[in-house]
């Protein structure tokens, strides 16, 4: 599985990759060349849906409110 820190490089390299308009990104080991911007949004959304899985569940959160007619 890969580590938490390589998915946030992963996902760093891709979002400047996107933002530049270029559609080959180098990574640690390997280049990928992506068909389009699309492709590579794709893969992004993926990416940082294994960062989520990666992070553990989110912790619930709650409000609680007391009023008093004093």
């Amino acid at each position: 599985m890969i580590q938490l820190t390589e998915l946030q490089s992963i996902r760093d390299t891709l979002q400047r990759a996107i933002f530049s308009g270029t559609r080959r990104v180098q990574f640690t080991d390997r280049a990928v060349e992506y068909n389009s911007i699309d492709d590579m949004r794709k893969a992004l959304a993926d990416v940082n849906s294994e960062i989520a899985k990666a992070s553990g569940p989110v912790p619930s959160s709650f409000s609680l409110a007391m009023h008093s007619r004093e």
